[in-house]
């Protein structure tokens, strides 16, 4: 046999004053205000869905733009003219051809974040002026 226990309804919240509502001195506010009706594109009118992508190649101007190589071992820094659609593995032989160094890989980063030798300067959204470092890559445990 189960029991069931029934409570006689209390008072609305709202009927109650701010003082006894416990210990959190609540304000009455009154109905919040109008939205303000805010204008939209004609062609979303009739739309459930939409989604909105930026258009970054039309605000990146054409043509070369200078990247420099910072060599984290000798801290020595060379600048290199490239165009958004070359790799960082054109820009690696680039560095290597300007400073030859047989005995180690070349391994660049740009913003604290290694890069790879496939992907594109306009992929990395890279802009004028920006700075790769080298550096080395430890094996082992």
């Amino acid at each position: 046999m189960m029991a069931t226990t029934m409570y006689a309804p209390g008072p609305a919240l709202g009927s109650m004053p701010a003082c006894t509502r416990g210990q959190v001195q609540c304000p009455v506010r009154g109905d919040p205000p109008a939205p303000v009706p805010q204008p939209f594109h004609a062609g979303f009118e009739s739309s459930t869905h939409a989604s909105l992508f930026p258009v970054t190649e039309a605000c990146t101007p054409p043509g070369p733009i200078t990247v420099h190589v910072l060599d984290g071992s000798s801290g020595r820094k060379v600048s290199m003219s490239l165009e958004k659609s070359d790799t960082i593995g054109k820009l690696q032989k680039m560095f290597l051809q300007e400073r030859p160094d047989p005995a180690r890989s070349l391994d660049l980063a740009c913003n604290g974040k290694p890069v790879l030798a496939h992907q594109t300067l306009a992929e990395l959204r890279v802009k004028e002026g920006v700075t790769f470092v080298t550096y080395q890559k430890c094996i082992g445990g």
